[in-house]
């Protein structure tokens, strides 16, 4: 059945997500390129990667109806994975699209992140209450 997926492919985004954030710490303090890219890459691994866990979760929902169920949004796990997701497809557009933004701004770059995978982290522990596993 399709629900047995959710949980097999959710953790390539929450990994690829903190280890992107980690390699960007990193290229903060030692400023290699080779760092900097290869967390642009990781990024955007876990960006792809949540595409199947986001469609895989909407159709477990679609079995247990929480979903729309929003407030408090803080207790809603597909919600905040929702809104973690978006914030990191934003930030990667801002460092993509902008370099010269992201490179002054790169403190601030990094300190959002690691808000959002903080959010994504407390969002994927809500998915492990909701599915029992916790």
């Amino acid at each position: 059945m399709m629900y047995d997926f959710h949980p097999l492919i959710i953790h390539f985004p929450i990994a690829l997500f903190s280890t992107s954030v980690l390699f960007e710490l990193i290229y903060f303090y030692t400023k290699r390129k080779d760092i900097g890219d290869t967390s642009w890459w990781i990024m955007l691994a876990a960006i792809i990667s949540s595409i199947p866990a986001i469609i895989t979760g909407i159709i477990d929902d679609l079995l247990i109806g929480h979903f729309l169920a929003v407030w408090p949004i803080w207790n809603n796990h597909g919600a905040l994975q929702l809104i973690s997701i978006t914030g990191f497809t934003i930030l990667f557009y801002i460092k993509t699209s902008n370099p010269s933004s992201y490179n002054k701004y790169q403190i601030q770059y990094i300190l959002i992140s690691f808000i959002i995978v903080a959010i994504f982290f407390y969002g994927a522990h809500l998915g492990a209450l909701l599915s029992g596993r916790i």
